[in-house]
């Protein structure tokens, strides 16, 4: 089983723990990175384990969300075919849900292939 982040999900998760660790310190940017290992290590056994995302309308791919740090969900969708679990997105789910539609559908219409 592999585990790709896309650039746009990098970008967001670095942001956050850059700015848990200048506003909360040391042990809460290590609580971001705790629980995104263990997201990951939890996809390698179980890629169908989080719930599939209501915002997508993708028929091709389910994707599916991980709760990180109580307010942000990690977006991934699982290829069988080629046992790849690519993470997309992470959502800051105290946004406006038209703006995580209009993420919705940026992320739909990329070619992940």
């Amino acid at each position: 089983m592999e585990i790709k982040a896309d650039a746009l999900f990098k970008k967001e998760i670095k942001k956050c723990i850059e700015y848990a660790l200048q506003e909360f310190g040391v042990k809460t940017a290590r609580k971001w990175q705790t629980q995104y290992k263990e997201i990951k290590r939890l996809l390698e056994f179980m890629p169908k384990r989080y719930p599939i995302v209501a915002h997508f309308r993708n028929e091709t791919m389910e994707f599916r969300g991980a709760i990180i740090m109580e307010n942000f969900k990690i977006i991934y969708f699982y290829d069988e075919d080629s046992n790849l679990v690519r993470i997309v997105d992470l959502w800051d789910l105290r946004q406006n849900p038209r703006k995580l539609n209009m993420r919705a559908r940026r992320i739909e219409r990329k070619d992940y292939h």
